[in-house]
């Protein structure tokens, strides 16, 4: 994993930002600079914009200039840091002076400019009263130098005299000094104050030219602040060329930060796949606006390649650019995203209040939530609408086309709020599922493995999870593969435990089947296709699964107005009425088949079975349960096979609906069935069934909005176990 280093460029080979012509010219300028007088140049720069590359990009070209030229200039960076006050910071810059000199092969530069320097700087240090900091030898060889000559040279200190003789010296040598001094603006205000100082009083020197690197507002403010005058009056005072750094042109930026992605994608292992229209609109509004520089670049690139590497499975590639973004350059967004979940993703209650009469001007309130907490208040709004459509739907700020949950699920999205945290905490818990996995089941596993694939998830807990993952991504599954795949969940889907109750109506997992199912058969685009996948699952399924197919079924006759229908929708007839008779003479054929082999009355969706095979074979039916019936015990168990299961605020419990079974056996038969029954032999039936039982006795003769509560039911089976019914 390579990341990208801020350490500024050294030459117009390695410029992306166009700045290599600009440079070479301030380099040219500077090495032909022909004046006797000092000079300083200031270059202005906002922090990041690139005024170290600019710097290092014109030295090399002044180096290269004077490459055949036997009296180069001398260059020296000073850099000003870690000094105590001002007069330690003036022999720190002799100090470096001298030993650039020191260094140089000239001899007479040595002697004569080397000696003038030490005698001016040795003068300057004995006239000063401030005491030798020990933070290293090279910050205080001159003043160890002084003071070692005692109150002689304390008394023969002439200031102006030595300063004299080092400015006709270097008129003589003809030696050009170029000194760099660059990021003054990560200085303190008194730090800051100094360096001028040390430009305009001590250092003012023929033959010597200043480069200074600064944003100028920053030091405009500083000089300000420490001088109590105004700041640009005093840098024109000190600087006679100013050069502000050339603007930035966005589309450069934008190409380099692009390139850096591209180059970060090619080297994960797996594919990665983007929404064209959706990146456009991610990149418009949540980065283009925020990503002003190359350090802006860089900063966001190096934090999304370590997110995004770690992630890249489980996220949508778009959001995780913007979402990086917001963290690495606009952090205080960043942080209201995170902590304002149910604002950005919805919820039951965000929900309910959006659909009130009262509902709350959003945009009003959400605008100035932003400008208290010092943000952008437009970009804002127009980057979160882009990222969550239930906050574009609250401000009406509609940056791209209406995306369904479902739609926002499949492809990741932080708006989908089961990945919400994800986005924020690395948190890898909430994803039951991988989604190579789920991949996969799509479109690679055969029969076998998919079945014991989702056997095992099943048995993990995460069948709901499994499932709402695979409708989401139901558009995606082959069309060779939509019956393989329904089949197989049919026929698990009575051994699927788990609901999602985080909806106010809870879905079971056989409820997300069903839908799910239907998804794919609605997936098919002619008749004869959808016929062939029905009638392809009936014959594959289970019990459960063709009660599945039977509410199915149910509203495709529904839409012929057939069996309990009385008006046609003919956009509902989603197969041929021949069709839809051939698919009625294979369901009661699985049926028979079924019920001929094995006892169903104790399995899920026996009710809704029993309803449409009642409907298509009623003769069929009829002999079934005269055989069933003759045993006592199987009669209480097509009762419980006929409960309802309701759910309101205050729980759930069961209903019982005469019309449902008393064809075939009446309510005061039952009731008296159930409670002659001998309890002692309760375990003939499962828990839930002795539940069913209950309750009917509970609900015997009592108004249908009478609600039996649970415990009164499991405080009337305690009894039937411990013999104290009365």
């Amino acid at each position: 994993m390579n990341y990208s280093t801020d350490r500024p460029i050294e030459t117009g080979n390695q410029d992306l930002l166009g700045r290599a012509s600009f440079s070479k010219q301030l380099g040219k300028a500077m090495y032909e600079y022909n004046g006797k007088d000092g000079l300083v140049i200031g270059l202005f720069g906002k922090w990041g914009t690139g005024k170290t590359s600019v710097i290092n990009m014109a030295v090399n070209e002044i180096t290269e200039l004077a490459k055949n030229n036997e009296n180069k200039p001398i260059i020296m960076k000073f850099a000003p840091w870690n000094y105590s006050d001002k007069d330690n910071l003036i022999s720190m810059f002799f100090q470096s002076l001298k030993n650039k000199i020191n260094v140089q092969d000239n001899e007479e530069l040595k002697n004569k400019v080397g000696k003038a320097l030490s005698d001016y700087a040795g003068a300057f240090d004995a006239l000063s009263l401030v005491p030798v900091v020990g933070s290293g030898v090279a910050a205080t060889i001159l003043k160890t130098l002084a003071l070692a000559k005692g109150a002689d040279l304390m008394e023969g200190a002439d200031l102006d005299k030595t300063r004299k003789i080092l400015e006709e010296t270097l008129i003589q040598v003809e030696k050009k000094i170029i000194i760099v001094i660059d990021d003054i603006d990560r200085l303190t205000n008194s730090q800051i104050r100094d360096v001028f100082q040390l430009v305009k009083q001590v250092a003012d020197f023929p033959n010597v030219i200043y480069l200074l690197a600064m944003d100028r507002e920053v030091v405009r403010r500083a000089l300000t602040d420490v001088h109590n005058i105004d700041g640009n009056e005093y840098l024109e005072k000190i600087i006679q060329v100013p050069f502000e750094l050339p603007e930035l042109k966005k589309s450069k930026l934008h190409n380099i930060f692009l390139n850096k992605l591209d180059q970060i994608i090619k080297e994960l292992p797996d594919e990665v796949v983007w929404d064209r229209d959706y990146w456009s609109s991610v990149f418009r509004n949540c980065v283009e606006p925020y990503i002003n520089t190359l350090r802006d670049v860089n900063r966001m690139i190096n934090t999304f390649q370590f997110r995004y590497g770690m992630l890249y499975k489980e996220t949508a590639f778009e959001d995780m650019v913007g979402i990086t973004t917001l963290e690495v350059l606009e952090p205080e967004l960043y942080k209201w995203i995170c902590n304002n979940k149910e604002a950005v993703c919805g919820g039951f209650m965000h929900g309910f209040l959006s659909r009130s009469s009262n509902k709350p001007d959003y945009r009003n309130l959400y605008y100035s939530e932003f400008e208290s907490l010092g943000i952008d208040p437009d970009l804002a709004i127009s980057c979160v609408s882009t990222m969550f459509p239930v906050f574009a739907n609250d401000v009406n700020e509609y940056q791209y086309s209406y995306q369904p949950t479902l739609n926002i699920r499949s492809k990741m999205r932080i708006a989908y709020e089961g990945r919400f945290e994800l986005y924020f905490m690395f948190d890898l818990d909430d994803i039951k599922v991988s989604r190579s996995v789920i991949s996969a089941c799509i479109y690679e596993f055969d029969g076998d493995v998919l079945s014991k694939t989702i056997e095992k998830i099943n048995e993990e807990g995460n069948i709901v999870y499994f499932l709402e993952e695979i409708r989401s991504l139901v558009d995606k599954i082959p069309y060779k593969r939509l019956g393989l795949i329904a089949s197989v969940l049919l026929g698990l889907q009575g051994e699927f435990k788990g609901e999602n109750s985080e909806k106010l109506f809870t879905l079971s997992a056989s409820d997300i089947v069903e839908f799910l199912v239907e998804d794919m058969i609605n997936r098919l685009k002619t008749e004869k296709e959808k016929y062939e996948i029905i009638s392809s699952v009936i014959e594959n399924a289970d019990i459960t699964g063709l009660g599945i197919m039977a509410r199915f079924i149910n509203r495709i006759e529904l839409a012929y107005g057939r069996l309990a229908g009385n008006s046609e929708e003919k956009d509902k007839q989603i197969i041929s009425l021949e069709h839809l008779e051939k698919v009625e003479n294979i369901y009661v054929a699985k049926v028979r088949d079924i019920v001929n082999s094995e006892l169903i009355l104790d399995r899920n969706e026996f009710n809704n079975v029993f309803y449409l095979w009642k409907c298509f074979d009623k003769d069929g039916v009829d002999a079934y349960l005269k055989g069933l019936f003759k045993a006592e015990v199987n009669k209480l168990k097509f009762i419980c096979a006929m409960a309802t299961k309701w759910n309101s605020t205050n729980g759930s419990g069961w209903s019982f609906y005469p019309q449902n079974y008393s064809e075939y056996i009446s309510q005061d038969e039952v009731y008296n069935m159930i409670q002659g029954f001998d309890k002692s032999k309760l375990g003939q039936f499962t828990d839930i069934e002795q539940i069913k039982l209950a309750s009917f006795v509970l609900n015997y003769n009592k108004n249908k909005r009478d609600r039996v509560d649970e415990q009164e039911v499991l405080n009337l089976i305690s009894e039937w176990k411990t013999g104290k019914e009365e």
